[in-house]
């Protein structure tokens, strides 16, 4: 869940993305004609991630039990988001319900095209849902800088998220004795000791891979240093003091921690190296977390274990969902809608729970016997500080400009700061190029 579109806000909104374009972007992708509406029929697009097979499993059985007939088309990541934004743009009508990666949620609210689920019935202010997760529904946010064109609008309920997810810490038992370590220095300190027993060879890794995976990466020490992205008025605040501490702990001390090779690291290298033995911890979402209990995937098995997110002054980790979303061109629009009710009862998202996704309500993460031992301490996490990233149709170009400036700091070695400065210095001129200010 965690790539991003390179589809900006003004690609969103302009008027060359409307309905022609859209509909030679249909052809042109091969999409089917539109499906017809047929009894309790939901056809569901989303685009293929582990993370979905409980729901896959556990839930579509339940939901034919129901009365649903549910269509579950999987695409990859990297397609869906310009089949699912050219099907709604044209009207055609290829799906009832869209399953987003939740920073794309902007550039459909800012298009116009999904359904009012708050108008369908579907209750956002219910005290159960976990709150910064129904906050990414809405469009404009609730809360928060709005883009132009948006100021005065009345936020809608558009989306509703669908699975949890959000970074959490993995580290070794048998390093961290007394529990999951509760600072950065305490990761450090501690991952040493262990280097120096000759238990691993790192005390830390991560992704450090230009664009996304470092921004993400880096996401959670930023927070725990105390910074924020954007001023109400989206002026970057990134390269604030907290941020360039954060930035120059992460390039420096983080890195001589850290893998020699961990520049050029992704998920599947970060994966290798705590699952592999070699690494003392790392902060990552569920569904590489999770294999930390498969004997099959890991060389500790019952040395790893889970616990919140490290802090500086706050242990807050970044958070990225699930959510669904109704076009209007749905041609089982009513039927969706029903659907999605079913699904975010707090009945349906216990059982969600117990087959071992994160639930998006609270009293799901209660059940007597959940899914998997991460639930839990993602409730934790949650309670501690989880957040979204920026809630701008823009975030996937901002994300870009900074991962390239972090990851030449971090090729250095050094310079955490200066590359933060010179990446708010771009992103505050990209913003300014498409009208922001």
């Amino acid at each position: 869940m965690m790539h991003s579109s390179r589809l900006t806000r003004r690609s969103v909104i302009k008027a060359g993305l409307g309905m022609a374009l859209a509909t030679t972007a249909l052809t042109t992708l091969g999409l089917p004609m539109p499906a017809k509406a047929a009894g309790k029929k939901v056809i569901i697009g989303a685009f293929a991630d582990g993370g979905l097979t409980p729901f896959k499993e556990k839930i579509i059985p339940l939901a034919k039990e129901q009365g649903f007939d549910i269509q579950f088309l999987e695409d990859e990541y990297g397609v869906t988001l310009e089949k699912w934004f050219a099907d709604a743009q044209s009207g055609a009508g290829q799906y009832d319900l869209y399953l987003l990666d939740d920073p794309w949620v902007p550039q459909f609210g800012a298009a116009n095209v999904l359904e009012d689920l708050g108008a369908g019935g579907i209750d956002g202010s219910d005290k159960d849902w976990i709150g910064p997760m129904i906050d990414m529904g809405y469009w404009p946010p609730q809360k928060g800088p709005r883009v132009k064109g948006f100021e005065n609008a009345k936020p809608t309920l558009i989306c509703v998220p669908f699975v949890g997810d959000l970074q959490t810490l993995t580290y070794r038992n048998d390093v961290f004795t007394g529990g999951a370590p509760k600072t950065w220095d305490e990761v450090i300190a501690k991952g040493k000791e262990g280097v120096a027993a000759g238990k691993i060879k790192y005390p830390v890794v991560f992704r450090g891979v230009s664009g996304n995976p470092i921004v993400t990466s880096w996401y959670p020490v930023f927070l725990s240093f105390g910074g924020s992205f954007f001023d109400d008025k989206w002026n970057p605040i990134f390269n604030s003091a907290e941020g360039k501490a954060s930035a120059d702990f992460f390039v420096g001390t983080m890195k001589q921690n850290a893998p020699s090779g961990v520049v050029e690291f992704d998920s599947d290298q970060e994966g290798a190296a705590i699952l592999g033995g070699e690494a003392g911890a790392i902060i990552q979402y569920s569904g590489n977390a999770l294999k930390a209990d498969d004997p099959a995937q890991t060389k500790v098995a019952g040395k790893l274990d889970f616990g919140v997110v490290p802090k500086q002054e706050k242990a807050i980790a970044q958070m990225g969902i699930f959510i669904a979303g109704v076009p209007k061109s749905a041609p089982n629009k009513a039927n969706s809608i029903e659907f999605l009710k079913w699904y975010v009862s707090a009945e349906t998202q216990a059982k969600l729970s117990e087959a071992g996704s994160i639930p998006v309500k609270r009293s799901a993460f209660g059940v007597a016997k959940p899914g998997n031992r991460l639930i839990p301490i993602a409730l934790q996490q949650l309670d501690a500080g989880a957040l979204p990233r920026p809630r701008t149709p823009d975030w996937a170009k901002v994300e870009e400009l900074l991962g390239i400036e972090l990851n030449k700091a971090l090729q250095a070695g050094s310079g955490g700061g200066a590359a933060l400065d010179t990446a708010a210095k771009q992103v505050k001129d990209y913003l300014t190029t498409v009208g922001y200010y």
